[in-house]
């Protein structure tokens, strides 16, 4: 039996049409400058991060060469335009569960269970623990984030509270151990993300947007025929005329990319939109950024 996506069963009103847009990797960006880390900075602003854990840490490391990723153009692969070896769609695959898994300090046993759990899915990868392991000490020897762990373990043990760059602060009450790092580690990028997305004001910049401006200037004037139908940590849905689809679309980019500032450092998360009459089954929306 052919699986159909639920979100496919979302369908704009006739004469109406979807634009999604969410901010791409963007837990990425905020632990990357939390931790300056040089490599992560690199891969999200010049390449693609889930190719460069593929090949330059998990696959081809040490290979005495400097690895720039070029995507195919004709099939779903990266080539090294350096070396000439390949990233496949399964090893960025492999690159980008271990970028989830890593950051946050999960094990690489639990990686593995987390992996195999979905390989009743496209890929179908599965990963042993030995292996997970491997993938692991490899991840960690190119993404260096062990002083940024460091730094969060030191701040817990003086008063239990991490502050985001958004001023938000959490006092933790866990039992001291594992648990608790994990907890802080993630707070403090996904707290970040959320507040950015729905358009807290970071005081040293001062600039408006997220959605609450996407709401203040593109849906509240309009309604009811604009409307904000969905809101998930770091992406949103708006319903609007097929007439003037094209238009909010690119005003509701512009205004959802907006700097945000970590450690003094200045940076964009990207944008990625689409737009079309069936959620999941929409076309790439650009703004020209």
């Amino acid at each position: 039996m052919k699986k159909i996506s639920v979100r496919s069963m979302f369908i704009a009103e006739p004469g109406n049409i979807l634009i999604a847009a969410d901010l791409s990797q963007a837990e990425s960006w905020v632990v990357a400058h939390l931790a300056g880390e040089r490599n992560m900075k690199h891969a999200l602003e010049f390449g693609d991060i889930h190719t460069e854990s593929a090949g330059n840490a998990l696959f081809f490391p040490n290979v005495g060469c400097g690895h720039v990723w070029i995507k195919d153009k004709g099939i779903k692969q990266w080539i090294c335009e350096n070396c000439q070896r390949i990233v496949t769609e399964l090893m960025r695959y492999v690159g980008k569960r271990y970028n989830h898994a890593s950051s946050y300090r999960m094990g690489a046993e639990k990686a593995a269970q987390v992996i195999n759990k979905d390989s009743d899915k496209p890929p179908f990868f599965t990963v042993t623990v030995r292996q997970s392991k491997e993938f692991s000490a490899a991840w960690h020897g190119y993404f260096n984030l062990k002083p940024w762990w460091a730094d969060i373990e030191t701040q817990l043990g003086r008063n239990r509270t991490m502050v985001t760059p958004y001023g938000f602060k959490r006092t933790f009450f866990a039992s001291w151990g594992n648990e608790l790092f994990k907890e802080a580690t993630a707070f403090v990028p996904q707290s970040a993300v959320a507040s950015h997305a729905l358009g807290k004001v970071q005081k040293e910049l001062g600039i408006k947007g997220g959605l609450r401006e996407i709401y203040n200037q593109l849906v509240k004037p309009y309604k009811p025929q604009h409307k904000l139908i969905n809101f998930s940590h770091d992406s949103f849905i708006l319903e609007v005329p097929e007439a003037v689809g094209q238009e909010i679309g690119v005003r509701a980019m512009e205004l959802f990319r907006r700097p945000m500032v970590v450690n003094n450092e200045t940076f964009t998360i990207p944008v990625d939109g689409e737009i079309g009459p069936r959620w999941q089954e929409m076309d790439k929306l650009s703004d020209g950024n």
